[in-house]
């Protein structure tokens, strides 16, 4: 990565600690601005081993405990996200107290670049004192007993913080000295009431982080030594931790409902504005596909307008949910790393779906999630390069995402939603309305057809109407209209996919018997009981086309 970051490891791979510490402790280290040192420091703090962090921090701390003139607010910023932007720092690390050194060093809270990384760290302050041992809990009280008062003029979640006082008070009283008892009882509950009581008001918070990361690993600092240069990973990872706190913060300010932060990245030429409506579409669809996979969760609201961070392709969303719905969905969306289920395989494979989308536009894109509660106060940000190139989507291994394979088996029904569609083009919510009444299904089932008029081509992702609607709603004869299914049905995805897969020319070829066997050789994310199920969507679609096609 760098000469500092290769000679450490070097000294740490041969076991010799005490060379590493030596090499670090020699490092000619300016605390007063941000230079090629400092750059690479950070990148040992965000990036290398639990070992090499436990002694940069080491070296960190007495050279903050030997230094004359002041910190540069920039220097301790980059070194305290590189460290955040971490997600292995385990809850019983002696690292957490070489930390709070680092955090003693930030003298104004108020200022929008550390109030952006309150709420990563009231969720770092919860784990060392619910988690951590006996040491790194006193070690953390006495932090906000000490700086308490300062720090408690950021932005905090009065959740959050209810579930930090119970855990303080249940350290407390196991505290056998009353004098420090005393002391630190009196000092987190400053903390806690001024906390409480204050409202932050800076709206450069917004801006803030993303400026000056941008100034700190500008263009030429990131082509800088690119046989060894790793900024753009540190530099990506801080981003990821910005996006967090951003959806964080926002949840702070709003209250109610999950919000969500989204930065996009390669744009190139392209048209931001109409990029940005893209994102927006896809990931509502992801989550109302999470949604639908979800217990307790029906149609969800559309996002609220979204804002813009001026300065970045970052934009912050808002969807007005309940408390009890921000809570299942945002646990449900935390699922996206899960494989432990059904439904968590479902939800996966929506998002590798989403992803796939986002790559046919050459897009990286992060989100992060947040609701006022405890447990998604800040959650860590999804991206993109989180889902492998997945070079076997090619020929010849032939690869359909789950949300391309129907589970609507009535194609009666998809054409009527296809009429609903174009006769209340102009309210998706009296389609709904309409379908259900009609049929007598549930809301669930609704989902299905939905999603079966997207795969035949018939709605786009906003659920509007397609030409291609336009053009089955005018043809008067069932016949006529199963007949031009049959041919979208040819184009789409899985259609098409299982006639390459089968290796024959034409839908008339098709063996409607090799449906599950063909859904377990291109599907793997199915689970056998699901392949069941769309096995037997599959077999009447085609069933129903055969009977008509020509």
């Amino acid at each position: 990565m760098t000469s500092i970051f290769s000679k450490v490891k070097q000294f740490l791979d041969s076991n010799d600690i005490a060379g590493a510490r030596d090499e670090l402790a020699q490092t000619s280290l300016s605390l007063e601005k941000i230079d090629v040192t400092v750059l690479n420091f950070a990148s040992l703090l965000g990036m290398g081993s639990q070992k090499t962090l436990e002694i940069a921090l080491g070296v960190l701390g007495r050279k903050l405990l030997n230094h004359d003139t002041e910190i540069k607010a920039d220097v301790v910023w980059l070194f305290l996200a590189a460290i955040l932007s971490r997600t292995d720092i385990t809850s019983d690390s002696p690292v957490r107290i070489s930390i709070i050194g680092l955090i003693v060093c930030v003298k104004n809270w108020e200022s929008p670049i550390f109030a952006l990384l309150v709420p990563a760290l009231d969720t770092f302050f919860k784990v060392s004192i619910s988690e951590g041992n006996t040491l790194i809990a006193e070690q953390t009280i006495d932090f906000l007993a000490t700086w308490g008062e300062s720090y408690a003029k950021a932005p905090h979640s009065r959740i959050q913080l209810r579930a930090i006082k119970f855990c303080v008070q249940s350290v407390l009283d196991n505290v056998d000295d009353l004098e420090l008892k005393q002391e630190w009882a009196e000092g987190v509950d400053t903390f806690f009431e001024k906390a409480d009581a204050l409202k932050y008001f800076d709206e450069n918070i917004w801006s803030a982080g993303s400026n000056l990361l941008k100034e700190i690993y500008s263009p030429q600092v990131l082509t800088h030594n690119t046989q060894e240069n790793f900024y753009g990973l540190i530099k990506a990872n801080i981003f990821r931790l910005i996006t967090s706190s951003l959806a964080s913060v926002r949840a702070i300010f709003e209250g109610t409902g999950l919000s969500i932060a989204v930065r996009m990245d390669n744009f190139g030429s392209k048209d931001i504005w109409s990029v940005g409506a893209s994102v927006v579409d896809k990931l509502e669809r992801l989550f109302q596909e999470i949604a639908d996979a979800t217990n307790g969760m029906n149609r969800l609201p559309a996002f609220t307008s979204p804002n813009s961070i001026p300065g970045s392709w970052t934009i912050i969303l808002q969807m007005n949910l309940n408390s009890n719905q921000s809570s299942l969905l945002a646990n449900a969306i935390t699922s996206l790393s899960s494989m432990e289920n059904d439904r968590d395989l479902s939800i996966v494979d929506s998002w590798r779906y989403c992803v796939a989308k986002f790559r046919e536009e050459d897009l990286l894109v992060n989100f992060a999630v947040a609701a006022n509660t405890p447990e998604f106060n800040f959650v860590q940000a999804f991206s993109t390069d989180d889902i492998p190139y997945m070079e076997d989507l090619l020929q010849p291994n032939i690869r359909v995402f789950s949300n391309d394979v129907p589970q609507a088996s009535n194609l009666d029904l998809v054409i009527e939603f296809a009429s609903l569609l174009v006769r209340y083009s102009s309210s998706y919510p009296t389609v709904r309305k309409k379908f259900l009444e009609i049929n007598g299904i549930t809301k669930r089932h609704f989902s299905y057809y939905r999603r079966a008029a997207q795969i035949l081509g018939l709605a786009d992702e906003r659920e509007q109407p397609t030409t291609v609607c336009y053009m089955l709603n005018r043809l008067s004869q069932l016949e006529a209209k199963v007949r031009f299914l049959a041919y979208q049905f040819i184009s789409s995805n899985v259609g098409s996919a299982w006639i390459n897969w089968q290796n024959v020319n034409d839908l008339s070829e098709i063996e409607v018997e090799t449906s599950a066997e063909f859904l377990k050789s291109v599907c793997p994310s199915l689970s056998q009981i699901t392949i069941e199920r769309r096995a037997g969507t599959l077999k009447a679609w085609v069933n129903k086309f055969k009977e008509h096609y020509k």
